[in-house]
This record gives structure tokens, C-alpha cells and sequence, in this order.
């Protein structure tokens, strides 16, 4: 039974639907409050009452403008976002429920719904609470071990909580309501307040353990005091009933201070995202048929970034008029440290590899650089190697990175699988061992990152290896640009619907020269 409320409150949460239809939800609550009242007429209320309708009321057009505005906001489809609506939501049911209770009071012919609003009104809180420790778990980033199993006790436990609710159609254990349609509180009222104190008390515990700021946990901590203070100011006032007017004042608190701030952090973030993105394609040769004039080679590349813009690049340049460098790598990171640190690694290789290092000892010279002054502990994994245009020889180390394919004339893609090397800033001193395979003319060659194979469906599965070398394989004849165009499309058919988490990166080379003095 767990496991079927865990899908359905994954798929709630996930549906794109979701604010939309609470902004419409809300919005109905507040017109059906309206005209309930009308229709009821405020003669014969105690002033107190007109004032807890007329409160509650206005509360619900207060959350029906939270609502639109995250309906609005940049970060509609976050869990943060989701979940503080649905809390929302949930105030403004309860707020509603609230004025029927009013509305049907001493009201006999309306007995019977009268008793279902009170259900209703009693279920609701309980969820509610719920959905605060929710939102409590995502805002302050409580995602222990510790808090992973509270939060399946404390929705293991809102089970009973509502079935106690129900409980009360055919037995008053928290309420009664008399023949003339009048709302007494039961013998065993207490007990609804038991699952409230113990979301309540893990939710204090969570704040006190959570490493958020300070003034969010204090803005979250709102949520209990304010309520618990309006209970002691109007504990003797009868017919006030303002508890979820003043959960909604610390909701107001929550989204002024903590929603806010996080739609400010998310703004920073896109704009180092932007920036990120920038540095990276700046640093990139054009996606264009690289010394298209020339017969012996024809090449393309191109990068395919993710939304969390990473480090993943390729290069590639003539370091003398025969001979060719290529690079494919993977930054550890994302944003603007990781481009960064692809746009000085990028700069390295290419110095090296111009000034007449080998493929080894340009990686074993950019390392012993990066890791002497490397306070972020980032690293890379990188292939490179330089193809003699004449001869077809190719030479190449690899550090950690992803396994090229090649393909001889007339031949299938096959991985070259070679021994690797460590990856690029991770210790000093690591040394690169250099390989050669002499390319026969017609062979094609296509580097890629791991964004490629580890790139994952809505299911979680791979993009892996094999579906990789079946796209290649039925696409031989293919020019370069041709070949990565058909990659790319194979990956966002596989992918469809499912967030990219990595870049993609590719690089292709069909070699036509006279070389080709060995097959591998």
C-alpha cells in the first residue's frame, strides 16, 4: 500500500499540471466561500464569527495570489516550488472548510454535510502538516539518511491519522454533531492533535540538525509559533477561529524570506549558467568542416550542452602542415569553475602539443601544471592524439576518458580498447603511455564524452555502447557531420522527455590520404 501512495505522490508531484490546477483550485475555493456567505448572510453571526468568516476569506485570495505568482515564477517546475503550492492548497481547503463549518451551523436538514466538512476540516490539517515537513525537507536541504527514514514514518503514520478521520462518520471520536446540526468537540479531541505534534516535533529537530541559514530556519520555525501563539491569544475567545489565518501568515513569512531568496540564488545561478555556456562555446573551434579545401581529411565536431552547463570540450588544429591534433575531454564539474578550468586545460594541451610534445607528454606536462596550483580539486578526463596526413599514422594517450571508435574501409566501428591513463590534475607525476594505428584510407574515427553512453532515459537506463555502435554501424557511408547528426538524434529520441544531465560532445575524422601502412 506504501508503495502505491510513493508512486502516486511521486507522480503528483512531477506532473506538469500541478500549480495550474491548485491557482484554478484556490481560485474556485475563494468564489465558492463567496457565495456560500451570500447566500447564508452574515444576520444572526456573532461579530466574532463575521470576523473569522470574513478572515478566512481573505486568506483565500491571499493564497490564491501566492499561488499565481508561482505560477509565474522562473522555478514553477522545482519540487520547492511544487510542494510550497500544494501546501498553500492545502491552507486554502482548510481555510474554506472552515467557513462551510460556519455557514452549516445549527443547520439540522444539513446534518450530513455538515459532518463531512468537519471530516474533511480534521483530514486536512493532518496533511497539511505533511506537506510542511515536505516542503521543510527540500527548502532546508534536510536529506540525511536520518531524515529519509522520518519522512517515510511520518507518511507511514498519516495513513492511521486520516483513517481516525473517517472514523468519525460512524463513531464522534474527535467531534459530534447533534440532531439540531450544532459542532461539539468529543471525548477523544486530543488525539487529533497527536500526529500534528509529532510532524511538529521532527520538524523542530530537522531545523535544529539542518546546516540551512539561520533566518530560513527561523522563517520555517514560524510556522509552528505563530499558530501556537494565536491559539493562546484567542483560547477564550469563542467563535474565533483563525488557526490556519495564522498558518497562512507564516506561510506569507516563508515565501517572503526563504521562497524569495531561493528565486533570487536561482537567478544568480542561470546567470552563471549563462556565463558558463558563453566561456565554453567561445572557447570552441566552429562547428563547421574544418580545412574543407583540403582532400585528405574532412572533419566536424560539435557540443551538445547540458542545462547544468559542464567543462566537456574538443579541439582540434594543424601543428605543422601534415599533422593534426585532436582533443575530446570531460571537466569533473559544472558552471563557470569547470569552463574555466576547460578553457586553461584546453589552452595547455594546445601549447604543448605546438611547441612538439607527443600526445603522452603533453598530458603528463599539462597535469604536473594543473595539479601545482589546483585549490578546487577539479580534474579531467582527455584523448589526444596527432594524425600524420601523409602516412595515416595516429598517435594518441588517454587519460581517463572514454574509449574511441574506429572504422576501416568496408569495415564496422570497433572500440579501440587500449590501456588508459589517469585522469588530467589528479596527481602529479602520472605518466601517459603513447599508442599508434596507421589509418587506412577511408577509415573514419569519432571521439565523444561520456554524456554519450551515460546519457539516461525516463526509465534510468543507459544510452550504452551497444545502441552507440548500432547507430554508427548502420550509418557507415556517412560523412562526419552526418555521422554525429545521427548520434545526436539517436540520443534525443532515446532521452525523449528526460532531462540531459551531461554534454554531449563529438568529434568525427574520415581520413582519405595515402597512408595506411598497418590495420589494427
Amino acid at each position: 500500500m506504501m508503495k502505491n501512495l510513493d508512486q502516486v505522490y511521486s507522480r503528483l508531484f512531477r506532473s506538469r499540471f500541478l500549480i495550474p490546477f491548485c491557482f484554478v483550485f484556490v481560485i474556485l475555493l475563494s468564489a465558492a466561500s463567496i457565495a456560500l456567505i451570500m447566500r447564508r448572510s452574515f444576520d444572526g453571526l456573532e461579530q466574532s464569527t463575521v470576523f473569522s468568516v470574513g478572515a478566512d476569506i481573505f486568506c483565500i485570495a491571499v493564497c490564491a495570489a501566492l499561488c499565481l505568482s508561482c505560477l509565474l515564477s522562473r522555478n514553477k517546475g522545482s519540487s520547492h516550488t511544487r510542494t510550497f503550492v500544494t501546501l498553500l492548497t492545502a491552507n486554502a481547503l482548510a481555510l474554506f472548510l472552515d467557513v462551510a463549518s460556519w455557514v452549516l451551523q445549527g443547520k439540522a436538514a444539513y446534518r450530513a454535510v455538515y459532518l463531512n466538512v468537519n471530516v474533511l476540516f480534521f483530514m486536512d490539517g493532518a496533511i497539511m502538516y505533511y506537506l510542511f515537513w515536505r516542503y521543510l525537507i527540500i527548502a532546508l536541504n534536510m536529506k540525511t539518511m536520518t531524515m529519509r527514514v522520518a519522512d517515510h514514518s511520518l507518511r507511514i503514520l498519516l495513513v492511521p491519522a486520516l483513517l481516525i478521520c473517517m472514523a468519525n462518520y460512524v463513531y464522534p471520536v474527535y467531534f459530534k454533531v447533534s440532531a439540531t446540526g450544532n459542532y461539539q468537540r468529543a471525548e477523544y479531541w486530543y488525539i487529533s492533535q497527536v500526529y500534528l505534534g509529532i510532524v511538529l516535533l521532527v520538524s523542530l529537530a530537522g531545523m535544529i540538525f539542518s546546516k540551512a541559514p539561520a533566518k530560513n530556519k527561523l522563517t520555517a520555525a514560524s510556522f509552528i509559533a505563530v499558530p501556537l501563539l494565536n491559539n493562546v491569544i484567542t483560547r477564550n475567545a469563542f467563535g474565533v477561529t483563525t488557526q490556519y489565518a495564522a498558518v497562512l501568515v507564516s506561510l506569507v513569512l516563508i515565501y517572503g524570506v526563504v521562497f524569495i531568496f531561493h528565486e533570487r540564488t536561482s537567478a544568480s545561478a542561470d546567470t552563471e549558467q549563462r556565463l558558463a555556456a558563453d566561456i565554453q562555446s567561445e572557447m570552441l573551434p566552429e562547428a563547421v568542416p574544418f580545412l574543407s579545401e583540403r582532400g585528405d581529411f574532412e572533419l566536424f565536431a560539435s557540443l551538445i550542452p547540458a542545462k547544468e552547463t559542464g567543462g566537456d570540450f574538443y579541439d582540434y588544429f594543424m601543428t605543422d602542415s601534415n599533422h593534426l591534433a585532436m582533443v575530446t575531454a570531460d571537466v569533473s564539474d559544472k558552471g563557470v569553475p569547470a569552463a574555466l578550468f576547460m578553457m586553461s586545460s584546453k589552452n595547455m594541451i594546445k601549447s604543448f602539443v605546438t611547441a612538439g610534445y607527443g600526445p603522452g607528454q603533453a598530458l603528463e606536462a599539462v597535469n604536473d601544471q594543473i595539479c601545482a596550483n589546483n585549490s578546487h580539486e577539479l580534474f579531467a578526463s582527455v584523448w589526444l592524439g596527432v594524425l600524420d596526413l601523409g602516412s595515416g599514422a595516429l598517435t594518441w594517450a588517454n587519460a581517463g576518458h572514454q574509449t574511441p571508435v574506429l572504422m576501416n574501409p568496408n569495415g564496422s566501428f570497433k572500440m579501440i580498447d587500449k590501456r588508459h591513463g589517469f585522469v588530467v590534475g589528479g596527481f602529479p607525476g602520472m605518466k601517459y603511455t603513447e599508442n599508434r594505428l596507421w589509418m587506412q584510407p577511408g577509415s573514419k574515427l569519432f571521439l565523444y564524452t561520456d554524456g554519450v553512453l551515460g546519457a539516461e532515459n525516463r526509465k534510468g537506463a543507459k544510452y550504452g555502447r551497444e545502441r552507440f555502435s548500432d547507430v554508427l554501424n548502420q550509418n557507415t557511408d556517412k560523412t562526419p557531420s552526418e555521422l554525429v547528426e545521427a548520434v545526436r538524434e539517436d540520443v534525443g529520441k532515446f532521452n525523449k522527455g528526460s532531462w540531459q544531465s551531461d554534454d554531449l560532445a563529438m568529434l568525427c575524422i574520415h581520413y582519405k590520404g595515402q597512408g595506411g601502412k598497418e590495420r589494427i
